[in-house]
């Protein structure tokens, strides 16, 4: 398990990207607006738990929202700061061994 946090540099957001992190996030307006004003985390989730590929969509929506609205994500994995390309490919990487699995579990390798 990694604990994964994704925020912006302190801000005055639009109403049209609060609405987008809320719609994301299932955060409220406020806690939204507070966050992305302040800096604070907008995600910060467990990933390679449960529902994987729920957190990974969650997270690349995210993502995109962000830098759509010229904002640049602050990504953490574990702590340390990495780039969104970075988690970006580790969320590519863990949904090709995954598919690996089960296509050797298919064949009866697994």
């Amino acid at each position: 398990m990694s604990r994964v946090t994704i925020s912006i540099a302190r801000c005055d957001p639009s109403a049209s990207l609060v609405g987008e992190v809320r719609r994301i996030t299932g955060l409220g307006i406020l806690e939204v607006h507070d966050r992305l004003s302040s800096g604070k985390p907008v995600f910060d989730q467990e990933i390679f738990f449960n529902r994987t590929e729920d957190v990974f969509a969650k997270a690349r929506a995210l993502l995109w929202v962000l830098e759509s609205g010229g904002h640049q994500p602050l990504v953490s994995e574990a702590g340390r700061p990495i780039t969104a390309q970075i988690l970006r490919n580790i969320f590519e990487a863990s949904e090709e061994e995954a598919e690996e699995l089960r296509r050797l579990d298919d064949l009866g390798h697994a």
